[in-house]
């Protein structure tokens, strides 16, 4: 039978778990700065009435 090292698995578990939590801020992030540039896409689309850039 394979002997478990526990703390090993526990050790392992928290790395990962650090690792998913940076990967969800960095999602985070994207999502907030794709967010912006679409916003910003739109603001200055010449075909959109009230855009920054009128044609």
């Amino acid at each position: 039978m394979v002997e478990v090292h526990l703390a090993l698995l526990a050790q392992q578990n928290a790395e990962k778990s650090e690792e998913l939590r940076a990967l969800r801020r960095e999602v985070a992030e994207l999502k907030e700065q794709s967010s912006l540039m679409l916003d910003l896409e739109r603001r200055n689309d010449p075909h959109r009435p009230g855009s920054l850039t009128q044609c």
